[in-house]
């Protein structure tokens, strides 16, 4: 067989690769796996939507600090793809995609074209990549970008690697007259493909890889937080360089000169930032115990976390669902065994710099999870995924070269086991990816999928033009998750959370008031007996159930009441209900308009003498970040229950509505009643 003949077989092995990373990558990203929208997406998308308004940066503090790098991309998706899940999931999808061919280059550049074919194989089938390239968040964009500097790197230093050695013997091969089997591709066809199979090297110089090898390192720094670790490691393989190869290094000073020149240039506005606002990364502080502890000279939770992280690869992995299958390894069995054999060998040559360099880039790349919670943290390691299958694939390629008495059998029998081998991965990643993950109880919750149903729901439903829904945040995410995940325009939603004693009527239609709610969520017990009294009837949907309450208004309180606060929200009465202990106060509410910021009721018990003796509060709590979207639909009815500790002697009520907001930066303030009263007071209790 001929060398081109080869390279078109070998180019068809990618291909095949390729199609089946894009199809663990693509297949069901809306909504089968993951299977809903969780918070950390939503907040990606407002921020999306809020740099199509107009608002750029280069951080964004919302949701706890993000670099700005991915947000545009996937802004890009939003504005050609429209609000919705996919648009926010296949930027990390196409990344998640292209990591694969970036993963072939940059291992074929250091160990040869059959290191290369193999590392993709595996990075292609892997649940840690696979599964990160699945969800609409930024991390997938680090490996890709450190991966491409790291290619470009290595093309800039210009070592005979691997691949130029087999390029060039290839070559050789071909203008010896190496027999070409007859029955192959025609020669015609292959003169146009061999310029498509040149190496990418050939087109750049020396110094304009060095360039670009700065260039994506510093574009990966406005990536995600883990992109720390990428000076840390050049920085290091500088030093390294000039202890085993200070002859190479010397010759190539310029162009890793210019590496640091570019590299500091990019990251520089958003180095300057984080410098000068240390309290814009609010998740740092979160996680960062065992990096406080070391810093306070006990080093044993470092120590705990390296051990966990070491096991990872082959033993017990991420114990978190939100990131993994928990437990979940890096490698199954075989895979470890390979990828630690690997790690021995890599050490075995550690004065070689294509190895250090590998060995180095493995160890900096933990860095991140070795100082912070919850280790080993793929997240927080994925800065590693464009060398992770670099040390099994070397193992491989040195067993495939172990028999010289029967070449050819130990060839067929190396690729019938490696064949195998990457078929077990497929599947196993596949059957994780689409069964055992999306079906876990603590996935479902944070992926929302009850939300994902009632959108599918109230798609299919088109003759329900109104529901109240019933959540966890509902005037923080409830509502733009829904407007990512239904199709519809024309229903009006609103939100409420029922832990809070809370109950929303929306709008009645023929069918009466719609109430939808996660079958794990249940309504207030006051108020699940108070639907039961008025003939609601309750379906299980799945995910949610859908509570049909038959029109109840007009609604007729005990005490009725006349008071409108801030033109938005009127009080039209409220019940008493005396017990031994306590007193129940229900409050009845209409939405006039939709409130324009947020709203806490307060309700205050006032003994005869004016002096407060019991308080309560409900309904919109002051965000960290500022978040707050309207979740009240006009004609909305909104019945609250308080409960207060039972007074003797004559008691007064009283009411009003502020804006959580203002209270931290001075006294809280008032919607105000009609008469520019900032409350209202009614008889209480005698």
């Amino acid at each position: 067989m001929s060398h081109k003949q080869l390279l078109i077989r070998h180019r068809l092995l990618l291909l095949l690769i390729l199609l089946i990373a894009a199809g663990l990558r693509l297949y069901g990203l809306n909504n089968l796996s993951p299977p809903g929208i969780e918070h950390d997406e939503v907040a990606n998308w407002l921020i999306d939507r809020s740099i199509l308004a107009g608002n750029h940066a280069i951080y964004f503090t919302r949701a706890y600090g993000h670099e700005a790098g991915f947000h545009y991309l996937q802004a890009g998706f939003v504005a050609l793809l429209g609000d919705n899940v996919l648009a926010l999931r296949l930027p990390a999808a196409f990344a998640g995609l292209l990591l694969v061919a970036v993963t072939y280059t940059l291992t074929r550049r250091l160990f040869g074209r059959q290191d290369g074919v193999i590392a993709a194989a595996l990075l292609a089938v892997l649940f840690w990549p696979v599964f990160y390239s699945r969800l609409g968040l930024r991390a997938i964009t680090l490996p890709l970008l450190v991966g491409l500097s790291a290619y470009f790197w290595w093309n800039g230093w210009g070592e005979e690697g691997g691949e130029k050695r087999e390029e060039g013997r290839g070559w050789r091969e071909e203008r010896r007259g190496k027999r070409v089997e007859s029955g192959r591709i025609p020669s015609s066809l292959l003169t146009p493909l061999s310029s498509l199979l040149t190496p990418l090297s050939s087109f750049f110089t020396p110094h304009s890889s060095f360039l670009l090898s700065g260039l994506f390192a510093g574009l990966g720094f406005y990536t995600y937080m883990a992109a720390r670790a990428t000076p840390i490691f050049y920085g290091l393989f500088t030093l390294y360089l000039a202890l085993v190869d200070w002859r190479g290094l010397k010759g190539r000073w310029r162009g890793v000169l210019l590496f640091w020149l570019v590299y500091a240039l990019v990251a520089a506005p958003l180095a300057w930032y984080l410098l000068h606002n240390p309290g814009a990364e609010l998740r740092i502080g979160e996680v960062d115990a065992p990096l406080r502890a070391l810093l306070a000279g006990d080093w044993r939770p470092v120590w705990t976390n390296a051990v966990q992280i070491l096991s990872g690869f082959g033993v017990r992995g991420d114990p978190l669902w939100r990131q993994n299958v928990a437990g979940r390894s890096v490698f199954e069995p075989v895979g470890a065994l390979l990828f630690y054999a690997g790690l021995l060998w890599f050490l075995w040559r550690w004065r070689t710099p294509k190895y250090g360099f590998v060995l180095l880039w493995l160890a900096i790349s933990v860095i991140p999870s070795l100082v912070t919670v919850d280790a080993p943290s793929t997240i927080r390691m994925i800065h590693i995924l464009p060398v992770l299958s670099s040390p099994v694939s070397q193992v491989i390629h040195k067993i495939g070269g172990f028999s010289t008495k029967r070449g050819r059998l130990s060839t067929g029998v190396g690729y019938v086991c490696l064949g195998l081998l990457g078929v077990a991965y497929m599947w196993g990643t596949a059957v994780s990816i689409f069964h055992t993950w999306p079906n876990n109880d603590e996935v479902r919750f944070v992926w929302q999928a009850a939300f994902t149903d009632m959108g599918g729901y109230l798609d299919e439903n088109s003759t329900l033009q109104a529901a109240s829904i019933a959540g966890w945040t509902p005037e923080t995410m409830d509502g733009p998750t829904f407007d990512l995940l239904l199709k519809r325009e024309d229903v009006g939603l609103s939100f409420f959370n029922p832990t809070d004693g809370t109950l929303v009527l929306p709008v009645a239609d023929e069918g009466g008031h719609h109430l939808l709610r996660p079958a794990i969520l249940e309504l207030d017990a006051f108020w699940q007996a108070w639907l039961a009294a008025r003939g609601s009837v309750t379906q299980a949907q799945g995910e949610f159930v859908h509570v049909a309450v038959p029109d109840v208004s007009p609604l007729q309180p005990a005490y009725t009441a006349d008071s409108l606060l801030g033109g938005q929200l009127r009080l039209f009465g409220y019940d008493v209900l005396v017990g031994d202990a306590d007193v129940t106060l229900i409050t009845y509410w209409r939405v006039e308009m939709r409130p324009v910021q947020p709203t806490r009721l307060f309700v205050q018990v006032l003994d005869v003498e004016g002096n407060v003796v019991g308080e309560d509060y409900h309904w919109d709590t002051a965000d960290p970040q500022g978040l707050w979207f309207s979740h009240w639909q006009p004609g909305d009815v909104i019945l609250q229950r308080h409960v207060f500790a039972a007074t003797s002697g004559q008691t007064q009520l009283r009411l009003g509505i502020f804006d959580p907001a203002t209270c931290d930066t001075g006294a809280c303030q008032n919607l105000t009643t009609e008469s520019g009263a900032p409350f209202i007071v009614v008889p209480g209790w005698p």
